[in-house]
């Protein structure tokens, strides 16, 4: 045999042993997660998957829900901030109140005082600017406000006043909350 048909058979050998390997591969991949799959089912007994819904007790599947509070009782706990109701007060604890304000409410227990006012976001941003800045307080935030509300945060002496306001059908939600 010529020295170029053995390395032409050589060559045929291990395009062949390859070409198996290419075959072989994929099924050795699959036997080994087959095994695997059988190894994490017998790690827990079927006893134990089967008796896991009787661990825990139906009083307590049946309280989870009743352990989240819903909305209407966060506003029963809290108030209603989205719906004050009362005449507006001129002034809460430093702070003026939108002359257009048709209602108003405070919320001592949270240190927040809700009004609603016929305006615009940006009327009561530039009202509380202005306002605000001659009685002494500052403004370390300035975020931009959109057509549909934002928040305005203003500081002074070691209090804080967070303003929320949001538009809500054809008037603005306002929200004062020191801190």
């Amino acid at each position: 045999m010529s020295r170029l048909s053995r390395a032409f058979a050589l060559i045929l050998v291990i395009v062949f042993l390859l070409a198996c390997n290419f075959v072989t591969q994929p099924l050795r991949d699959a036997q080994n997660l087959a095994a695997t799959a059988q190894s994490v089912t017998t790690l827990l007994p079927m006893e134990t998957l089967q008796a896991l819904p009787s661990a825990i007790p139906q009083e307590t599947l049946e309280a989870f829900p009743s352990a989240i509070p819903t909305l209407e009782a966060l506003g029963t706990q809290f108030g209603n901030y989205f719906d004050p109701q009362g005449t507006p007060l001129q002034e809460w604890r430093d702070v003026p109140i939108l002359p257009q304000a048709t209602a108003g409410q405070e919320f001592s227990d949270t240190d927040t005082y809700s009004f609603k006012a016929n305006a615009t976001v940006q009327e009561v941003q530039e009202y509380y600017k202005t306002e605000l800045a001659a009685r002494g307080w500052t403004q370390p935030f300035d975020f931009p406000l959109e057509d549909t509300g934002g928040l305005m945060v203003f500081d002074k002496d070691d209090t804080t006043l967070t303003i929320t306001i949001t538009s809500a059908e054809g008037s603005v939600l306002v929200l004062l909350m020191l801190a």
